[in-house]
């Protein structure tokens, strides 16, 4: 036996078949296989970068919008402020105008009142007089004893008697 049959860390021929097949193989995968997979990842790669780019402008497209929102929403809120505020002094105003009309119709009634009280008055105080005639003369003829028709008024005669 040969040396190299019996040692064996010396190559033989199986091995440089097999070294010569890895090699073929080798340059097959490199050539069929590893484009595919190298365009497939390029591919990729560009769609992560067009979808970063992406995300970058839609996130600047909402900043945008969203700082116009806020300076909408604030002029919104001014005008609601002075709506509100123009309606409060349109409130206050017919406030004030109801008040003096009201004013000015409770004046009214007082003096259409005050006038129809002195008017009442004037005639109750006719009407007293009258009666304490009336009940003055009978209650002199009671006193007197004597018919209260025969009593005449004194006033008219004498003038003394008030």
């Amino acid at each position: 036996m040969t040396l190299a049959a019996e040692n064996f860390l010396l190559p033989n021929g199986t091995f440089f078949v097999v070294l010569l097949i890895f090699v073929i193989l080798l340059l097959v995968i490199r050539k069929f296989v590893v484009p595919p997979i190298q365009q497939v990842l390029e591919e990729r790669d560009e769609m992560i970068r067009r979808t970063s780019d992406d995300n970058r402008a839609a996130a600047a497209e909402f900043e945008d919008a969203d700082v116009q929102f806020r300076e909408l929403l604030k002029e919104a809120r001014r005008e609601a402020t002075a709506t509100r505020d123009a309606a409060r002094a349109q409130g206050r105003e017919q406030l004030n105008e109801m008040k003096q009309r009201a004013t000015a119709e409770a004046d009214a009634a007082l003096q259409s009142t005050s006038a129809e009280l002195a008017a009442q008055g004037e005639q109750a105080v006719s009407t007293a007089a009258a009666d304490v005639d009336a009940l003055a003369r009978t209650l002199a003829a009671r006193v007197l004893g004597v018919d209260s028709a025969s009593i005449t008024d004194t006033r008219s005669t004498s003038g003394a008697v008030n």
